[in-house]
Order: C-alpha cells, then sequence, then structure tokens
C-alpha cells in the first residue's frame, strides 16, 4: 500500500516538473549558444582552455602587475628581495541562493527502500533518463529530508546514498550506470580537464578530472589533499607533467577544486628573499651560528620560519623567509657575526695600492712577515763605524699563571691561519694580496703603518778653512771652551772623527741664542781668519743617502808602457779621479726627533807636482767619516783636519850672518807658521709635513732674493761689500743678542799674538 502510495505521489510531482525541466534543457542550450556566440566574436577557432577555473585574489594580480625590483643595500652587498607575503587564496565566492521557481521543489522519504528503487525514481522518474544497475548493487536507502529539495541537490544526494553503499553512478554514451565504486573508474570514465562548469550544468555524476599545477609540485598538493579524500585511490599525480588526477562526485570534485585553487599559487613571489655576502666569516660557520638563532634547532617560535643557503661559491647567504620583515632582522643578526674572529672567510684577492712606499719593498717584508713560503730578502742595513753585526731575537712570552685566552692572544695578536700570498704590482705600485678576510685584516694593519709619507731632512752643511793663529793654535777648541755662555762637549769617542784623523769633533750649543755655532764663525771671519769654501742644502729622505759633489774630474796618469817602434815611444793610461767638495750624509730619524747622521766628507784639490818628475798633479785630500747625532734645528761641528806648515828662512852675508848670537845684526831671519783647519758645520732640520716643507722652501727663496739683491748693487757700485752674503745670513742668527759677539771680541783682544 505505501509503494502504491509513493508512486502516485511521484506521478503527481513529475507533471508539473517535467515543464520546469524543459525550461531547465533551453536555457542551457541558449547558455551554451551565448557562449559559442561569444567565442565567434573572439575569432574564429578560439576554443575556451579547459582548465579549472580559480579565483585570482587582488594580492596575487597586483604581484604580477608590479614586481618589486630589488632592494640593494649601500655597501653593495645585501640584497633584498621583499615577496607579497601571500601564499593561500581566498577560498570562491559562496554562490547566491536563487529561489527556484514554482514546482522546482520536492520531498523525499524512503524508508526502507531498495537502493534500486531509490535510483529508479530519481534518475528515471524524475529526470526522465535511462539507467543500468549492475547486479552487484545492493543496499537499503533511508531517506526523510525535513524541507524541499532543489532539483539539481537530487543527483549529488543520491551520489550521496550510493557512495554509503559502495556504488558509485556515472555517465557514458547518454546512459546512467550505477556500478560498484571500486569499479567505477575503470573502462567507463573518460579523464577529462577539470572545467567545474560541466560538473554543475552537465550532471556527469561519478567522474575523474585532471588539475594541472602551476606553482606547485604534484607531491606536495597531494600531501594537502589526503585529509579531504575519502578513498586512497582518489588522488594520483603524475610528476611527469606535474598533474594531479581527481576521480570523485561532482560535490567531491568541487571541493578538491577548490582546495587546489588555493594553494596553487605563486610560492616564490610570496616568499621575501635576500642575499647577503659575508666578509670576513666563512659562510658554513655564519650559518651554523645564524641557525641557534632563526634555524630548525632554534628553541625559539622562529624555528623554521627562516630558511638559510649557504652559498660557498660567493661565500654568501641565502635568507628565505614568508614575511619580509624577518629579512631585516637576518641582516642585523648578519652584520654581528660577520667579524673576524678567526681564519675564515675564505680566499681572497685583495689589491692594496701604497701611498708612499714602494710595492716591491713592501712585498717582501710583508711575505717574510705573514707568509709561510719562502719570499725573497731585503738587505741587512748597514752598520756604524766600529759596531759589531749582532743577533737579536725576538720571543714570545706568556705572564706567570696566564690563563689559556691570554695564551691564545699572545700567539694570535700577529700569526695568520692559512696560506697568505703577497704580490707586487711593479707597474701600478700596488699590492695584490691573496688571504682570507682575518688574515688580509691584520695584513692592512702592518701595511697601514708602513705606508706612511716618509718624513723628509733638510741638512744645512758649511764647509770652511779657519787660518790658526797664535792662541788659536790649537784649533777652535780654545774659542768655543772659554765661552762664558754656551756649553761645549769635546767628541773623543769611537764614533767620532778623532778615530780617523787628528784633532776632534766638537758640537757647541746655546740655550738663549739660536745658532750660536754660526755666531762665533762669524766673529772669526770679520778678522779674516775663516774661508768659506762651500755651503750646500739638500733634502733627503729618511734612511736615505744624499751626495753633494762640486769640482773637477782631474786626469792623472795611471800607467805607462813602452811601445817598440812607436815615434813616441810611449802608451799612457790615464784615470779621471774626482776632486773638489764630496759629501755624502745619510740621515736616520728616531721618534723623538733626533737624527742620527752617516757623514762622509772629502775635500780635495790638484796641484802641480813638485817633488816628482811624473807628469800627473798632486791631490791634496782631506777626509771625515763619522756617525753623530744631532737634535733638530741645532748645529754640529766637526773640526780637527788641521794642516801646519812652518817656514824658516834667514838671508845676509856670508859667514858673519852665521855667527851666534851677533849674526843677526849682518843679516834678515824670517819665521812663518801657516796653520788651517777644515771646519764642518752640519745642521739638520726635520721636515714631517707638507707645511713644514712650504716654510723650508719659501726660507730658501727669501735667501735667494737677497743674493740677487747684494749682485744688483754690487754691479752698480765699483766698491766691494763690506761683508760676503753669506757672512749676512749668519750674523741674522745671532739676534738682537750682542752678548757673544762682545765676549769673543774680548776674548781676542785678550791675546797679545791677535792685537
Amino acid at each position: 500500500m505505501n509503494k502504491i502510495y509513493l508512486r502516485w505521489m511521484l506521478v503527481m510531482i513529475t507533471l508539473p516538473v517535467l515543464g520546469g525541466c524543459a525550461n531547465f534543457f533551453k536555457a542551457f542550450e541558449v547558455k551554451k549558444g551565448d557562449e559559442k556566440k561569444s567565442n565567434e566574436k573572439k575569432g574564429e577557432g578560439a576554443v575556451e582552455p579547459h582548465f579549472i577555473t580559480r579565483n585570482i585574489s587582488d594580492a596575487e594580480t597586483k604581484s604580477k602587475k608590479e614586481e618589486k625590483p630589488a632592494i640593494v643595500d649601500g655597501s653593495e652587498k645585501v640584497k633584498l628581495y621583499p615577496g607579497t607575503g601571500v601564499f593561500v587564496k581566498a577560498p570562491p565566492p559562496t554562490a547566491s541562493v536563487v529561489k527556484p521557481a514554482a514546482g522546482d521543489e520536492m520531498m523525499l522519504n524512503f524508508e526502507g527502500a531498495d537502493l534500486r528503487e531509490v535510483v529508479k525514481a530519481i534518475v528515471g522518474d524524475i529526470f526522465n533518463e535511462t539507467y543500468i544497475i549492475d547486479p552487484k548493487v545492493q543496499g537499503t536507502i533511508n531517506l526523510h529530508t525535513s524541507s524541499p529539495l532543489q532539483r539539481k541537490d537530487l543527483l549529488p544526494t543520491l551520489e550521496t546514498l550510493l557512495r554509503m553503499n559502495g556504488a558509485a553512478i556515472i555517465r557514458e554514451e547518454g546512459i546512467y550506470k550505477v556500478v560498484p565504486a571500486a569499479t567505477a573508474t575503470r573502462g567507463s570514465i573518460t579523464p577529462q580537464l577539470g572545467d567545474d562548469k560541466i560538473v554543475l550544468q552537465g550532471g556527469r555524476g561519478y567522474s575523474v578530472q585532471i588539475a594541472p599545477l602551476k606553482f606547485i609540485a604534484a607531491k606536495e598538493m597531494v600531501k594537502i589533499l589526503e585529509p579531504f579524500v575519502t578513498e586512497a585511490n582518489a588522488v594520483r599525480i603524475d610528476e611527469a607533467r606535474n598533474l594531479i588526477i581527481l576521480s570523485g562526485t561532482e560535490r567531491e570534485l568541487r571541493h578538491l577544486q577548490d582546495t587546489i585553487a588555493m594553494f596553487d599559487v605563486d610560492w616564490l613571489s610570496g616568499m621575501s628573499v635576500a642575499l647577503f655576502t659575508l666578509q670576513s666569516v666563512e659562510v658554513k660557520t655564519a650559518v651554523a651560528d645564524l641557525g641557534k638563532i632563526f634555524g630548525a634547532q632554534a628553541l625559539s617560535p622562529l624555528a623554521g620560519v627562516v630558511k638559510l643557503v649557504p652559498i660557498e661559491r660567493l661565500n654568501a647567504i641565502l635568507v628565505i623567509t614568508q614575511q619580509p620583515k624577518y629579512l631585516e632582522q637576518a641582516k642585523i643578526w648578519i652584520e654581528r657575526l660577520d667579524h673576524t674572529g678567526g681564519a675564515g672567510g675564505g680566499m681572497r684577492l685583495f689589491v692594496y695600492p701604497v701611498q708612499n712606499g714602494m710595492a716591491e719593498k713592501l712585498a717582501a717584508l710583508l711575505n717574510n712577515v705573514f707568509s709561510k713560503s719562502t719570499a725573497s730578502t731585503i738587505p741587512p742595513p748597514a752598520l756604524a763605524p766600529g759596531l759589531a753585526p749582532a743577533e737579536v731575537k725576538s720571543t714570545e712570552t706568556t705572564p706567570v699563571d696566564a690563563t689559556p685566552e691570554q695564551q691564545a692572544a699572545v700567539g694570535d695578536s700577529v700569526a695568520v691561519k692559512g696560506d697568505v700570498r703577497v704580490l707586487a704590482d711593479k707597474d701600478n705600485n700596488a699590492l695584490l694580496i691573496l688571504a682570507s678576510q682575518a688574515n688580509y685584516e691584520k695584513i692592512e694593519t702592518a701595511i697601514r703603518r708602513l705606508d706612511v709619507a716618509p718624513r723628509q731632512v733638510l741638512i744645512d752643511v758649511t764647509i770652511a778653512e779657519v787660518t790658526l793663529t797664535g792662541d788659536l793654535k790649537f784649533g777652535l777648541e780654545w774659542a768655543f771652551k772659554n765661552g762664558q755662555r754656551g756649553n761645549g762637549k769635546l767628541d773623543t769617542g769611537g764614533s767620532g772623527i778623532s778615530a780617523l784623523a787628528p784633532g776632534f769633533s766638537y758640537t757647541w750649543s746655546n740655550s738663549n741664542v739660536a745658532g750660536g755655532v754660526a755666531a762665533a764663525l762669524n766673529l772669526l771671519a770679520t778678522d779674516s781668519r775663516v774661508k768659506v769654501i762651500s755651503s750646500p742644502h739638500i733634502m733627503v729622505t729618511d734612511n736615505q743617502t744624499a751626495k753633494i759633489q762640486v769640482g773637477d774630474r782631474v786626469p792623472i796618469t795611471s800607467q805607462t808602457q813602452s811601445v817598440l817602434g812607436s815615434a813616441t815611444g810611449l802608451i799612457a793610461s790615464i784615470q779621471y779621479i774626482d776632486t773638489g767638495i764630496l759629501l755624502t750624509v745619510t740621515p736616520r730619524i728616531n721618534a723623538g726627533g733626533q737624527v742620527t747622521m752617516d757623514i762622509n766628507q772629502e775635500v780635495s784639490a790638484a796641484s802641480i807636482t813638485t817633488t816628482s818628475s811624473i807628469n800627473s798633479p798632486t791631490i791634496s785630500k782631506r777626509a771625515v767619516k763619522t756617525t753623530v747625532v744631532v737634535k733638530s734645528g741645532e748645529t754640529m761641528v766637526l773640526g780637527g783636519l788641521i794642516t801646519d806648515n812652518k817656514t824658516i828662512a834667514s838671508s845676509g852675508l856670508p859667514y858673519l850672518s852665521k855667527i851666534p848670537f851677533i849674526g843677526g845684526l849682518f843679516g834678515v831671519q824670517t819665521f812663518a807658521e801657516n796653520r788651517t783647519e777644515l771646519v764642518l758645520l752640519i745642521t739638520p732640520r726635520l721636515v714631517a709635513n707638507n707645511q713644514q716643507a712650504h716654510d723650508v722652501s719659501e726660507e730658501f727663496r727669501k735667501k735667494l732674493r737677497g743674493l740677487s739683491d747684494i749682485l744688483e748693487n754690487f754691479g752698480k757700485s765699483s766698491e766691494m761689500p763690506k761683508k760676503p752674503a753669506g757672512l749676512n745670513e749668519l750674523l741674522e742668527k745671532i739676534g738682537k743678542s750682542g752678548d757673544i759677539s762682545k765676549q769673543m771680541d774680548k776674548q781676542v783682544k785678550q791675546v797679545p799674538f791677535l792685537k
């Protein structure tokens, strides 16, 4: 009775629904026609691609239109690529609820109904479709709807009922087949590219769709879909084509499509990436340290949020994160950790342009200090006269009861770890250094201390001959030693010139009057007892040799040889010898401003030979070689090369002039004594910077202008100038005080021989 009542009810419901079905299929055909017309408007042959339709979020659209360029840090060692931060798209909007037309709703009530009867009622009676039921499909249905169902919901409801009973409905060649779910996809379904419009409008039932992926790997997408599928074989992958094969009902496929659309986004555009090039630390060490803060082993909520990828080829770290703000945090920590604490950083090539020195010398010196390989050596410095070479060993000492850290600091202060090579580029005067960043910083510190502007010394030299008469027979020693002002020091040490020539070297200075030595020399010059031979000035760099030579090259016969058959009979070998003033000075400046000078001075002159018949001149030579220490601005006086010529002559009546006691009444006797001393006055003046060099040059220009004025006045007047030009300058050094002049005049007048 219940079955008959149910059948009549279905018939009554079917009659008004048939009109709605006609309208439904008509609307469907019109819509398909509109789509065809739209395709024709686009152009013949234009086919709409059958891919899964996805709703692209505003963030993704913006990222495609406006790609953010890389942000390069000022140091050009950090490149930031901030991402969009979008990794999941918003779900598609829910379709608006359309009020169904009258007669388009129905109630379903089945109580213990056979599965076959339910299929017949919905597919055969309501949809009026042909269907086939597999004999293996069995089951009982209990269904009660509390509210009317729309027509479009009937087939999904039937699919749910079939799935609960291990069956599925498929459509093949216009016929619906109800088969067991395990064999639903075998030989009856052709996979189609995912287009949810076909599923919603065509009522295909159980179907298979192919979902091509754009931005995510198929394996990763399967991991995401596994919790949402009901069967193990509902989702399969094709790794070669990066596809996912989906099988299921209309509703299941729609849910899977929506899930794929949410996660198949441009992952790289969402990620924020930064490339940090390390300067001092090796990339492996830096990644290990940063991993404790950001990496998976970090005991913090940030574990795994920031990925660190070491790039050893560039000695750089690639930082990948989902949040752009974490790039700034990574940058801060990398800058904090990128400092030398060891020999990390890898081998790199550094170029250091040498500013003041010579690249070849610096390279040899640095290789000897830092490199493990054998390097070229620098010639050892010359020793001062009288000194023997000694070996000084430098050993590293550690304090008593020193900690291991202190002991390590002593060894690591200069030592380098790893290979270091220093090459000199002679053409560009630069150093090529192959070392790690840590080693280079140590080497650069040494280079900056060595590559400094060399200090210079302006050396004023006065070479004079002092005529010694009367009480000045002991040379300058008496005049300086008996002065009431000033302090004198007699140099009799092994490094002075007294070890090489008779006499002495003497330093005289006056704290109250500048240039006291020059003043005393002027006093002697006013009595015509000083002859200035030469007064050169020369600028020389620290620890370099300056040479002054003023004179002639004199030819002398070094060898003669008789030649048989020659008209002359002799062949002479001629040798040229330098004569005149030869001065060689090598200054060395210490930190206190004192100048140590190696002096080699020679004065020679050629004269006609009267003691032999050799046709070569006689060369008189006076030489001094010494090492002295003078403070910058003070004057050192070197003397001691005394020449003593005595002449005794008598003339008168023969025999009578020889009579003792009274012989002088009958003749004339002449006693002549000529003593001269070669005096060298040397004044070093330290030039440490450009301003001092400018001042010295300006002072020298003033001297030249003064000499030019004197020569000009001398040309206009027939009288000789009262004082030589050189003495004028020397007298200016006396200053406002005339005590030295008065004292020296007083001392000279007290000597009976000089009155």
